[in-house]
């Protein structure tokens, strides 16, 4: 009978071995709550496709859009139980981890030609990553969200005075928060996809969006856009659980960045033509769009110093670093 059982799993691995490896691949689940439209999920698919070759299908990731497992908020949360393994929330959420991450949301604090130096974009990711770790979580890149801009109804806004006393919509996040307060308007919090609403019924003057925010959700709801160049430039934070990654083989960890790496250095681009092409269909609908004068411009970077000095005295630490690897990097900011 002895010899009979071990024939059998003889018989068994010998068959085993014989299977699809796909069969036994572990999971990477990576939740999101943008729609399954959206070009995050566009790049997340592409994501899972390219890792999904690179480890020979050792690696399966699971993309869920639209917040069908989580919104992203309760995704990074869940990061560290085993449900979910990469988040890629907007970098501002990452404040609640740390607020030192908030750096990179001080208002000019990050421009395209700057994430363009390779050098300096893997530095600032292991820089914000350096900050996440001792709570177990790990920062492998940074994608481009939008060039964030104002957007008012009936309102024409073509300076940075007729922002004062005006009610704006932000995405949240005490660094957003000081840099609306700074011109004398009222930042207000609300989901995206109350937005459009409120600025019809007048809850809210303005929101603070993105292109296609302007373009898909609120449309002609908003007539007129002020544009401030560089004034915040937001991010998505490519996050993992720390433990589960650094538990890969070195093989499949090599198969995440090198795709990550692949799709961030033609993202950053591609999303800006698409951020363009938006904002043109809207202006053909009759809309209008301001950008800043050079002197307003000044103006903005001299109040917005204020949120940036206040955050240099409660976290000394880090614009020093950020000045050296800019240094190192050759950057001229």
């Amino acid at each position: 009978m002895k010899l009979k059982r071990l024939i059998a799993a003889a018989v068994a691995c010998s068959s085993l071995s014989l299977l699809p490896p796909h069969l036994f691949a572990d999971e990477l689940v990576l939740p999101s709550e943008v729609a399954a439209s959206h070009w995050k999920t566009r790049y997340m698919n592409e994501f899972a496709e390219g890792v999904d070759k690179r480890t020979d299908g050792e690696l399966e990731v699971k993309v869920f859009p639209a917040a069908q497992l989580y919104n992203d908020q309760d995704a990074l949360a869940a990061l560290g139980t085993g449900a979910v393994h990469m988040v890629w929330p907007v970098s501002v959420r990452m404040e609640s981890i740390d607020p030192r991450v908030g750096i990179i949301n001080l208002p000019f604090a990050l421009d395209a030609e700057s994430m363009a130096n390779r050098c300096y974009a893997d530095g600032l990711t292991d820089l914000l990553s350096s900050y996440v770790e001792p709570r177990q979580l790990k920062i492998l890149g940074l994608l481009r969200t939008a060039d964030l801009f104002f957007i008012f109804g009936d309102r024409e806004v073509d300076s940075i005075e007729d922002l004062a006393g005006t009610k704006i919509r932000v995405t949240g996040g005490k660094v957003f928060l000081d840099t609306i307060r700074s011109v004398d308007a009222s930042p207000v919090s609300m989901s995206a996809s109350e937005m459009s609403t409120a600025l019809a019924q007048g809850a809210i003057d303005g929101v603070f969006t993105s292109a296609a925010g302007w373009a898909e959700m609120i449309g002609m709801t908003g007539k007129h856009a002020y544009y401030v160049p560089n004034l915040s430039l937001s991010t998505y934070a490519v996050a993992v659980d720390r433990g589960w990654f650094e538990g890969l083989p070195e093989a499949q960890q090599q198969a995440i960045n090198e795709t990550l790496d692949g799709i961030i250095a033609k993202q950053w681009k591609e999303v800006a033509v698409e951020d363009q092409k938006l904002i043109d269909e809207m202006v053909e609908k009759g809309a209008q769009f301001h950008t800043a004068s050079a002197d307003d411009i000044a103006r903005w970077k001299e109040l917005s110093a204020s949120s940036s000095q206040r955050f240099a005295e409660e976290y000394p630490q880090v614009q020093p670093e950020i000045d050296a690897l800019a240094k190192r990097c050759g950057n001229g900011n």
